[in-house]
């Protein structure tokens, strides 16, 4: 067997400190318990038997004795974990959904822990005991046979699905049964039956039983995870994602993730239908996922593009880390607060850049794609017209603009639409537009009052949320987190009820613009709307958002204000060559 790759130590140490990070978290017996949760999330934590392993075949500084104890400390305890469901013939990863502090399920718990044990038994193979391999190989095809086989095949959320079938291959791959290949396939089916023809997900369809439409909306979070997956999941099951049959639609979910990605490596976070996740705008935590699907896309696919978007995440998630090697999902700044899941999650997603090591190295070896310089004249407006979405670019700058999104309340679907998300300028490598999460007095928007203030309205956005703002406060309690316990439910009736309710309109809130996509241009026509997307009538905007070589160039004209008060428009502080005619507003960023 030849030997592996040497890999550069700028993608081995980032994965050496989070692994420490991990490893002084165990306790006594071994459990690494999550210091935020107080629990020990078994579907997490066996990323570090991924790393441990990846590591000690590409690190030359690699302990093997302590990586191979780490290993087998995580896969042990993880069959420690599996348990019987009641009289259920099923076999499940505790704590799973049984502890609410886990905030985790089954199927995503079960998809990593089994895909984890067969991983450790395939890779330590003798350095294990005979004993160890056969607990581990039995208990990861148990839970596959009992559990994963039909669980990838109801379970709502695409993700969900994808993730449990990444653990239903594995356990395939360790002993070939025509049940669970059969399973597979038809879970790998069922998710491309549910994909948008541009490439995005939804990330709970509708029909597949979300119980708000903004939860159907496309997410920055959730979309690598999907062809991620699936490239792992066909790779194990023996089948060649190069095939025709399933190429088309995991490189079109390639490419709707690579254009949410900005040259910085950081995704257009305000596409996101879970947006309660987050406490800012954007968010790194999901990185691991795009690194290893757009570097192993990269490699099956001959895709320079997508090698230098794994490059990108790689790099943006490992300029996020703590010195200590803890992750984190955003850096702090104003309006920012911690986001709903913690550390030890994203530590253990990070086994997916492990997965990547040897792609990662061949990304980086790989020539560079040509890219627009900032006086050339090449100009593209890419448009995926299901999330209508569109990515302008020039040599300056990189701007995302949403038109239609679905329904949104205070914690479902993307907060803004019809306009500017996100304007990335290359020169400065920096954003150049101020963006408030939950769609604040945003530059580059219309403001105004409209109506009166309406209790429907408030209820809509925020009512049915109040009850799950108590579960956040417990959580954040349990985290040590007295304060933000305490202001959890006021800031959900403040963001939920009270803003929903309120008189405030913006051009950012309408939920159905008309979209008229050109080359290097795209004119939204659209209305003023409350929060919750109910238009001023006989309101009409006409914006046209344009790369012209030299950035971009926005002519924003509020044609009729519909009986609308007090109207506003926050020019932009970056932007230059301003022009004002009236409610007629030009200028350029870049």
């Amino acid at each position: 067997m030849p030997a592996p790759r040497p890999v550069r130590t700028e993608f081995l140490e980032p994965l050496r400190r989070v692994l420490a990070w991990m490893a002084s978290l165990r306790d006594r017996d071994g459990r690494i318990v999550c210091p935020d949760h107080g629990v020990e999330h078994t579907g997490k934590n066996v990323g570090a038997a991924i790393i441990a392993c990846e590591l000690l075949e590409h690190d030359p500084q690699a302990r093997p004795a302590e990586l191979v104890e780490l290993a087998t400390q995580q896969a042990r305890r993880a069959v420690a974990n599996l348990q019987r469901e009641g009289d259920s013939p099923c076999f499940t990863f505790r704590p799973g959904r049984h502890d609410p502090f886990n905030c985790s399920n089954a199927v995503i718990d079960g998809g990593a822990a089994s895909d984890a044990l067969a991983h450790v038994v395939r890779r330590l193979g003798e350095r294990l005991t005979p004993a160890d391999r056969e607990s581990f190989a039995a208990a990861s095809l148990l839970h596959a046979r009992t559990y994963l086989r039909y669980a990838v095949l109801d379970k709502g959320v695409p993700a969900q699905r994808a993730w449990g079938l990444t653990g239903l291959a594995a356990a395939h791959a360790l002993a070939p049964d025509p049940e669970l290949e059969r399973a597979a396939i038809e879970a790998v089916g069922a998710l491309e039956g549910v994909q948008h023809a541009d490439g995005s997900f939804p990330y709970h369809p509708l029909e597949w039983g979300a119980e708000h439409a903004g939860a159907s909306d496309v997410s920055s979070f959730y979309q690598s995870r999907i062809p991620g997956f699936l490239l792992h999941a066909l790779a194990e099951l023996g089948r060649d994602p190069r095939d025709a049959l399933f190429a088309g639609p995991i490189r079109r979910a390639l490419e709707f993730a690579a254009a949410l990605q900005g040259p910085d490596g950081v995704k257009c976070g305000l596409v996101e239908a879970k947006p309660w996740y987050w406490g800012a705008e954007y968010e790194v935590a999901s990185n691991p996922f795009d690194v290893f699907a757009f570097a192993r896309g990269a490699r099956t696919y001959r895709d320079a593009f997508l090698a230098v978007a794994a490059l990108r995440a790689f790099r943006a998630f490992a300029a996020h880390l703590a010195p200590d090697g803890r992750p984190r999902s955003h850096r702090e700044g104003h309006g920012r607060r911690p986001s709903y899941q913690c550390p030890v999650f994203w530590a253990g997603h990070c086994l997916w850049i492990a997965r990547a090591l040897a792609d990662l190295e061949a990304a980086a070896d790989a020539p560079a794609p040509y890219e627009p310089g900032p006086d050339g004249i090449d100009v593209s407006l890419r448009w995926f017209p299901d999330a209508s979405l569109g990515r302008l670019e020039d040599g300056r700058v990189v701007a995302w603009v949403r038109g239609s999104r679905p329904a949104v309340n205070v914690h479902h679907g993307s907060p803004h639409g019809a306009g500017l998300l996100r304007v990335f300028g290359k020169q400065r490598g920096a954003d150049l537009l101020a963006r408030c999460r939950l769609g604040g007095a945003n530059e580059g928007e219309w403001s105004a009052a409209a109506g009166l203030p309406s209790l429907g309205r408030g209820w809509h956005g925020g009512g049915s949320e109040l009850r799950f703002s108590l579960w956040l406060a417990r959580v954040a309690a349990r985290r040590g987190r007295p304060i933000e316990a305490l202001a959890t439910p006021w800031r959900v009736a403040r963001q939920g009820l009270a803003a929903f309710a309120s008189t405030r309109v913006s051009s950012a809130f309408d939920l159905a613009p008309r979209a008229e996509p050109g080359v290097g241009a795209l004119v939204l026509t659209s209305r003023l709307a409350h929060r919750d997307g109910s238009p001023v009538a006989e309101s009409r905007l006409v914006r046209r958002f344009e790369v012209d070589g030299g950035g971009l160039v926005v002519d924003d004209e509020l044609a009729a204000d519909g009986g609308a008060r007090g109207v506003t428009y926050r020019v932009p502080q970056e932007a230059r060559d301003v022009r004002r005619e009236g409610r007629r507003i030009a200028w350029r960023l870049g």
